[in-house]
Order: C-alpha cells, then sequence, then structure tokens
C-alpha cells in the first residue's frame, strides 16, 4: 500500500511539473518562421513585424500631427503603451539601444506568444512577449 501511494504521489509530482506549453528556442531566424496552429496561419515572424517594435522603442515613427493620424495607428500605439507599462517603465530608465527576437515561441491553440529582447543602453535586458491571434486587433 505505501509502495503505491508513493508512485502515485510521483507520478503526479511528474504530471504536475510539466508546463502547460513548451517554449520553443533557437535563432531568431528559426523562430521567425513557426507558424501557429489555428485557423489563421501566420508566423512569429509576422508578430514581431505587426508589432513595429522600433517604432515604440527606438522612435522612428513618423510624427502624427493633427488631423494626420488614421486612428489605427494612434490606437495601436496607445494599446501598446498600455498593456506593456513595465516595458515603458524600463524604456525611461535605461533606454533602448537592441531590439532582438524572437527568442521564444509559444504555440497556443489559436495564437502564438513570441518573446522578444530589448537591451537598454546599461546593457539591462527586458524580454516582451507579444501574444497574437492573427486578427487585426490581435496583431502584437
Amino acid at each position: 500500500m505505501r509502495h503505491s501511494f508513493f508512485s502515485l504521489l510521483g507520478l503526479l509530482v511528474l504530471l504536475g511539473c510539466k508546463p502547460a506549453v513548451e517554449t520553443l528556442r533557437g535563432t531568431p531566424v528559426e523562430l521567425s518562421g513557426i507558424q501557429s496552429s489555428g485557423e489563421k496561419h501566420f508566423t512569429a515572424g509576422d508578430v514581431v513585424t505587426w508589432a513595429q517594435l522600433d517604432d515604440y522603442f527606438r522612435d522612428r515613427t513618423a510624427r502624427i500631427g493633427v488631423g494626420q493620424a488614421d486612428g489605427k495607428a494612434v490606437l495601436g500605439r496607445l494599446v501598446l503603451l498600455e498593456n506593456a507599462a513595465d516595458a515603458a517603465d524600463f524604456m525611461r530608465v535605461h533606454g533602448c539601444i537592441d531590439i532582438r527576437g524572437p527568442v521564444g515561441v509559444r504555440q497556443l491553440p489559436t495564437a502564438l506568444e513570441v518573446e522578444v529582447e530589448i537591451t537598454g543602453k546599461d546593457g539591462q535586458k527586458l524580454i516582451l512577449i507579444l501574444k497574437s491571434d492573427g486578427t487585426p486587433a490581435g496583431e502584437g
């Protein structure tokens, strides 16, 4: 009886410790080609492109003047910054000299989570997780 209890306990520990979703690792080129498994087909590279990280973190966007905004660009920037408060705080303190990614990808049933590494001017690093279901509102 005691042996079966410990066997059952060991099995529960093994099952309980398994991550819900595996994070795939590799080079940015290898990871960029990983595709979603849902109805919409898009890649991890698409998610990084849609996020336009250079625009947000290296401030390479064209300035938008009154009456020039198409709504989508302004809304997209607002949503990214609101959802990435940690990234905004990181930028205030450390700045940005490099954006590298994807550095990790998780395939969810209808979405991809893509990890991107941001390096500050002082060498500090931040991992930003982009989640997309491939729809225009969820492109990154």
